[in-house]
């Protein structure tokens, strides 16, 4: 058995924590010094162990009786900021009381942080609603609103992707699909950015943190109104859905893990497609060959898709909790305790992937970790997919390349260590004659 040992600081991992723009940029090299020398290893910084390995990983998914799910986000997410702004009382009495609610709220875990046998009666109640059929029947629609956004880009010819593309589209399928009028997606927009501005981030200021949850607890009151309203009147979309979900047997969703649920939806929906189809549009954007090579076979699309979900995982990892001891590969892991696993550095584990940091045919698609595995494999990940092909198909189809205005290493990403997306791209559209 092996004893306790630090993640030494000359892996870099310290300043990914801290968030360090060069180490948010590149982490790669960090996760592979981890996962050669360090694959189990105790991070100070997160009070958490810190696992890359593949197996390890897969290990852990595996057995969700031993690795709780219950803070899937660990210390830097909106709930436990919500802990510190409760117990802090130089904050204004209607922030804490926005985060007071938050916290309420969460003692209701829902499908990402809930545990069997709660989970797998939530996922039963809304597992209808995101099958490949259900998504399917939003082909066309989402079809639409891509092909719209991106006629409106190339028109515009220079543009930033982020802005004009990537952010807008998935923002405003998952807004559709909710039945979210177009009238509120300005502050739908704001939504988005206050669910996820917490997750992996250290370093929010008092007014960020005020304006973070005067935000969440708009939402909230909004789609309580909304609850209400399809248990009333019954509508054409997934809110009516997961509302007025009934299987025989199963207690229907209440309103806070109905609440809840939207939250993940959103940021899921919403959040890390839109990282997905940055991350291949930067590929792409640096790539003139890669560029070519998909528009002259677009049936090569989904397989581009899912190397760029392997290479960049839009969550780069997730934590769990010890329910008890367990001695995971020769390490003792304490009961209590948090494990962070690092999907990113599982992605490019060179004992599972032929060409690990290479978009590659060589490689299994199937064995990726970015939709995690076994009890939580995602729930959104037929839309995700499907949104990303989409947004490909409809961009490639109208231009003949991407003129990038800014060099690879010079495109920032996120302030987060879990979330992993570029902040902007501006390029050149040369749309097809």
């Amino acid at each position: 058995m092996t004893t306790t040992h630090t993640i030494p600081p000359e892996t870099g991992f310290d300043e990914l924590v801290a968030l360090e723009p060069e180490a948010r940029k590149c982490p790669f090299p960090t996760y592979s010094t981890l996962q050669a020398d360090h694959p189990i290893a105790y991070s100070d910084a997160l009070n958490a162990w810190v696992i890359t390995r593949h197996d390890d990983i897969l290990t852990i998914l595996r057995q969700p009786e031993v690795f709780s799910s219950r803070q899937q986000s660990g210390p830097s997410s909106v709930t436990a900021l919500a802990e510190r702004v409760v117990a802090d009382d130089s904050y204004p009495d209607a922030t804490r009381d926005h985060a007071a609610r938050r916290l309420r709220l969460s003692k209701s875990p829902v499908l990402v942080n809930s545990d069997p046998p709660e989970h797998r009666r939530q996922r039963r109640l809304v597992t209808s609603a995101f099958s490949p059929r259900s998504v399917d029947s939003m082909v066309p629609a989402i079809t639409e609103i891509a092909e719209t956004i991106v006629d409106a880009a190339v028109a515009a010819g220079k543009v930033d992707l982020v802005q004009n593309f990537t952010f807008p589209f998935p923002m405003t399928v998952i807004a559709r699909i909710l039945g979210v009028p177009e009238a509120k997606m300005e502050v739908f927009k704001l939504w988005t950015i206050a669910f996820t501005r917490g997750v992996g981030a250290n370093d929010l200021d008092r007014e960020q943190i005020i304006e973070l949850f005067a935000a969440v607890d708009d939402f909230y009151d909004y789609f309580t109104e909304q609850i209400a309203d399809r248990e009333r009147e019954p509508k054409d979309d997934l809110l009516t859905a997961v509302v007025q979900s009934r299987i025989d047997g199963e207690r229907p969703l209440t309103e806070d893990e109905l609440l809840q649920m939207l939250v993940q939806f959103l940021v899921a929906g919403n959040e890390t497609t839109t990282n997905l189809i940055g991350s291949c549009l930067l590929r792409l954007s640096g790539d003139p060959e890669l560029l070519t090579g998909l528009q002259a076979d677009m049936s090569r699309i989904p397989d581009f898709v899912e190397e760029v979900l392997r290479l960049e995982s839009p969550t780069q990892g997730m934590y769990r909790t010890l329910t008890r001891d367990y001695d995971l590969a020769g390490t003792h892991l304490p009961a209590g305790s948090m494990v962070f696993m690092i999907y990113a550095a599982a992605n490019r584990d060179p004992e599972v992937f032929k060409c690990p940091h290479d978009v590659s045919e060589e490689n299994d698609p199937k064995r990726h970790l970015s939709f995690g595995r076994g009890e939580h494999l995602c729930l959104g990940m037929h839309l995700a997919r499907r949104e990303a092909i989409i947004a490909l198909e409809a961009l490639l189809s109208r231009i003949e390349k991407i003129i990038p205005e800014r060099a690879t290493t010079e495109i920032d990403y996120n302030r987060s260590f879990i979330l992993r997306g570029i902040t902007a791209l501006p390029v050149e559209l040369v749309a097809k004659t």
